[in-house]
């Protein structure tokens, strides 16, 4: 099968690249979809000061350079917020520096973090979990790895895992 664009690609049809998905995303590192909804997730690493995870909806604008997570990145008076998409959650650089996108967790080792979107920091090594059925609840703090955190992956059981970058990894479990 070669390259094609969906058709219902947002973009399509419009002034714009027909590939488009999603717009005003700095730097994503790692986007994963979650399995039991389809609804796409990601880490975005921020610029000067805050780092954000988004849930990606097709067309959405979500706001860089005009916003670095809730925040307006460009001086305020030309920071206009109209038809951007917020962020899920946000941190500043007092706990991290470079947001590890990882996966909506669906394993059976941790009841209490089902359906919660589980990323970490790849300066701190902590890891985080923030409810994906909640708009407004806060992220809880998982684990304080004390290693730079690459990636993440999820096993067939929806177990997962941290990837470091000493080229180790690590089962993700409760204590």
């Amino acid at each position: 099968m070669g390259y094609a664009i969906p058709p219902d690609n947002p973009f399509v049809g419009h002034d714009a690249r027909g590939e488009i998905y999603a717009l005003g995303l700095r730097n994503p590192w790692r986007i994963n979809f979650d399995p039991a909804t389809g609804e796409l997730w990601a880490g975005d690493v921020g610029q000067d000061a805050w780092e954000e995870v988004d849930r990606i909806d097709a067309g959405g604008n979500y706001g860089w350079k005009v916003t670095e997570g809730f925040h307006c990145y460009e001086p305020a008076e030309s920071c206009n917020g109209a038809g951007l998409v917020a962020p899920r959650i946000e941190y500043s650089h007092e706990f991290g520096c470079a947001i590890t996108g990882g996966f909506v967790y669906r394993g059976a080792a941790m009841p209490e973090l089902f359906g919660w979107y589980v990323y970490g920091d790849y300066c701190t090594g902590r890891v985080w979990a923030v409810d994906t059925a909640s708009a407004d609840a806060p992220a809880i703090p998982i684990a304080d790895t004390g290693t730079s955190i690459t990636s993440f992956a999820q096993d067939k059981d929806g177990e997962l895992y941290i990837v470091t970058a000493n080229n180790e990894i690590y089962r993700l479990v409760p204590k």
